[in-house]
């Protein structure tokens, strides 16, 4: 007879959701995770890129060293557990767009938490159009994402704590401190629904800021797959000679579908970026659920005391996504703080606003 009783419900099985899960197995925890397994959802065609330095403006990434130190621990762990690996490690090879870029970079030099991560000296020869200057980021590297998904959820389905359905906000009862649906009861529930978070009645209120992005795969011949490329766009290498390229940020889109405009803008920057012919064999969409901020939104609600979140995680899932799962874990667990930054309390007016 199959387990009908639940200590915690995680609604969503992407990065967040199934990150959620690894550590509350760890922590003894029973658990049920409900996600659709949908192929095109933005966690699947992430490039999965894990990268101490972030944006334009070349700046080190909130707790850099911490993300990277559990981001390996749970790999290490996930990777012995499923019988596979899906961490690479490929430092990215970066060009400079103008002249500004190398300047900020070269003055960013005398700050010793960024030039830990970085290699200005790169000897590194490759295909990257690099005619204002190159730089090397060490530590840097992807996750095989929709294959560790795909291998997590059989994994956990097979535990009996997976299931593939539609979950729907308005199947789910609140009886006394539990909660139920269909026929399962939990005492707990963590919201991990990246950009459907507008379907959850009780977190609808947060301030999200959604951005739709575009990513290609190519067949290119001639690139060396042991690095990441980087200008304005990356090249990730995934096997043979065929390479993920992205990712675009729209920010006003009517779908979550692949749109010609896109491809085109990405088919562009690749001619940008690089000197090789290359050809097109597939193009994805997802959207990721940024916020105004910036930053990942974890915690209680503001008057539910056994509902959570877990989200926000944006364009940087795989990198935050593991230290952030055991950051919550404990706090709900251990009833450890919280660090400001990522609380969901900061957001707190809002909900006072609309209620």
């Amino acid at each position: 007879m199959k387990n009908k009783n639940f200590e915690f419900l995680i609604t969503g099985g992407g990065i967040a959701g199934l990150m959620m899960a690894f550590h509350l197995r760890k922590a003894g925890k029973s658990f049920l995770v409900i996600d659709n397994k949908l192929a095109q959802s933005s966690s699947k065609i992430a490039a999965g890129m894990f990268n101490p330095i972030s944006g334009k403006r070349m700046s080190v990434n909130w707790k850099a060293e911490e993300l990277l130190a559990q981001l390996h621990k749970d790999f290490i762990e996930m990777e012995s557990l499923l019988g596979a690996n899906y961490l690479v490690h490929a430092n990215i090879l970066q060009a400079f767009g103008n002249v500004k870029e190398s300047n900020d970079f070269m003055a960013r030099l005398d700050f010793p938490a960024f030039k830990q991560y970085v290699d200005a000296d790169t000897m590194k020869t490759c295909a990257l159009r690099n005619e204002f200057g190159i730089f090397e980021v060490i530590g840097s590297g992807w996750v095989k994402t929709a294959e560790w998904i795909n291998a997590f959820q059989t994994f956990l389905e097979n535990e009996g704590c997976f299931i593939q359905d539609q979950f729907k906000w308005d199947e789910i009862l609140k009886a006394e401190e539990n909660w139920q649906w269909k026929d399962y009861q939990f005492e707990n529930i963590i919201s991990c629904e990246g950009y459907q978070y507008d379907q959850n009645p009780y977190f609808n209120w947060l301030p999200f800021k959604l951005c739709k992005g575009q990513v290609l795969l190519i067949d290119c011949k001639g690139l060396n797959e042991k690095y990441i490329l980087k200008r304005g766009v990356y090249l990730v290498h995934q096997y043979d000679t065929i390479y993920k390229v992205g990712a675009s940020y729209e920010w006003d889109f009517e779908d979550a579908e692949p749109n010609a405009a896109g491809k085109e803008t990405l088919i562009e920057k690749v001619k940008q970026m690089i000197e090789l012919p290359f050809e097109v064999i597939d193009h994805l969409a997802g959207i990721r659920p940024t916020t105004r901020d910036r930053a990942a939104i974890l915690g209680q609600h503001p008057t539910v005391s056994n509902l959570y979140i877990f989200n926000g995680l944006g364009t940087k899932g795989m990198l935050q996504a593991p230290f952030l799962a055991a950051h919550l874990s404990k706090y709900i667990l251990e009833k450890e703080t919280l660090y400001k930054d990522v609380d969901l309390k900061r957001f707190y007016q809002f909900y006072a606003n609309g209620h």
